[in-house]
């Protein structure tokens, strides 16, 4: 099925999304300016939870950007400021940095609030619509209610992820733990619609999604059963396209193409304990500079090698937003011990790795687990969350200066409310 990707922002969605004057253009209107009030028509449905997805899509490559930032997989490589207090580690403390304000397309400055509130917010709208509509009026309608539960849930489990807290609808704020129950909740409603309409993907990529919301709930059986029914090979990918911006696999881009980032020095060499290089953590240098005209530009190989510079073929390289890899790690951290060791192993032998050999006490298993998902999932959004709940140490320690613009690293592991959302809703206080 062909999708039709709408931006719609936070701001514009309460009443009218404002196009520009047309009439000396032959009357043509802007393609991705449309009246809010088409939404409301059942024909229009599939068009609607194609709008949810693309702001998905676009808003899920702009977290990890920013996620890697934070975690140090990636690196800020320009001369400006603005995404320094990422990289920095004290983004806590700039209420008003572009996290809060920023939009989705940004190599150099990525929003987390904004986009993914407003992939949030339009998911749950659309779900408002279709419990309106009938079978009758959209056949689809089980199968979309199935996506829209399902984009709805990882926007809630990214915000938690991401965000010390977060508000949704003008209520008050909410902190992680709260923001990982509305991802449940929508994972479960979204199980239910997909079963209902028999529409695979969807129900694979719900259970990972409530597999990783009760893992952070600390429901370890309940992910583990969710996980357990997700089926190898599966992956939930962005659609991404070379020739829309929006589109773009966001840090291809933002390496590769712009140089606005590199892969962070300690990020460079992530092996195995046993000193093996992991295919799964690899990266590949440029032969491009940096923004910065300084910085040497080095591109997760997951995401292209980039030796060729300006090559945009890379834009259009897949992006997972849940898979199996996931699924099974997360059934290791669940079940831990001998059961941890053999699911890992697996995992390991299908990129010709060296199975894990070493200690099995509690601790050395934990420690297995945290660094297996390190390189597993690199850079795609986990690392930071996993640096908070581990509780893992900082690196570069706290209190190291900062090389690119003075100071020193903070201690942000997650960013708090931003100051646009306390401006614009009196239920959250000041």
């Amino acid at each position: 099925m062909n999708r039709i990707y709408i931006g719609v922002t936070a701001a514009a969605t309460a009443a009218f999304l404002i196009g520009c004057d047309t009439h000396k253009l032959l009357e043509v209107e802007a393609p991705n300016s449309v009246p809010v009030a088409v939404f409301d028509t059942p024909a229009n449905a599939v068009l609607m939870a194609n709008s949810v997805i693309g702001d998905f899509d676009c808003a899920h490559g702009s977290w990890v950007i920013a996620e890697g930032l934070i975690s140090d997989e990636l690196a800020d490589a320009t001369l400006t400021a603005a995404a320094w207090p990422l990289d920095r580690r004290d983004a806590n403390t700039q209420t008003n940095g572009t996290y809060g304000t920023g939009g989705c397309t940004s190599t150099s400055t990525p929003g987390v609030y904004t986009p993914l509130s407003t992939a949030r917010w339009e998911a749950d709208q659309a779900l408002t619509k279709l419990a309106k509509w009938t079978d009758a009026e959209v056949p689809t309608r089980q199968s979309l209610i199935a996506q829209m539960n399902i984009y709805s849930g990882f926007s809630y489990a990214e915000l938690g992820m991401a965000m010390c807290q977060a508000a949704f609808d003008l209520g008050p704020a909410v902190d992680q733990k709260a923001m990982f129950a509305l991802a449940e909740k929508r994972f479960t409603d979204g199980i239910a619609a997909a079963q209902a309409s028999v529409n695979t993907a969807m129900l694979n990529a719900a259970y990972v999604g409530r597999a990783r919301a009760r893992l952070y709930l600390g429901n370890l059986t309940g992910a583990a059963a969710d996980a357990t029914l997700v089926p190898k090979g599966f992956v939930l990918n962005i659609v991404t396209d070379a020739l829309n911006s929006r589109r773009f696999n966001r840090v291809y881009n933002a390496t590769s193409q712009s140089g606005s980032l590199t892969v962070e020095k300690l990020s460079l060499t992530l092996n195995t304990e046993a000193g093996e290089k992991d295919p799964r953590a690899a990266v590949t240098q440029t032969t491009q500079k940096a923004a910065d005209s300084q910085s040497i530009v080095y591109v997760p190989t997951k995401y292209g090698t980039g030796a060729t510079p300006n090559n945009t073929v890379g834009d259009a390289i897949p992006m997972p937003i849940a898979r199996y890899e996931e699924a099974q790690l997360i059934v290791a951290e669940a079940q831990g011990g001998a059961a941890a060791v053999t699911i890992i192993n697996a995992l390991r032998a299908a990129q010709s790795l060296k199975p894990y050999t070493g200690a099995t006490d509690a601790t050395s298993i934990k420690n297995l687990i945290i660094d297996e998902r390190r390189r597993a999932l690199f850079v795609e959004g986990f690392r930071n969350y996993d640096i908070q709940r581990f509780s893992l140490p900082f690196n570069p320690a706290v209190g190291t200066t900062y090389p690119r613009a003075g100071g020193t690293y903070g201690n942000t592991v997650c960013l708090p409310l931003p100051d646009i959302e306390r401006v614009n809703n009196p239920n959250v206080g000041t």
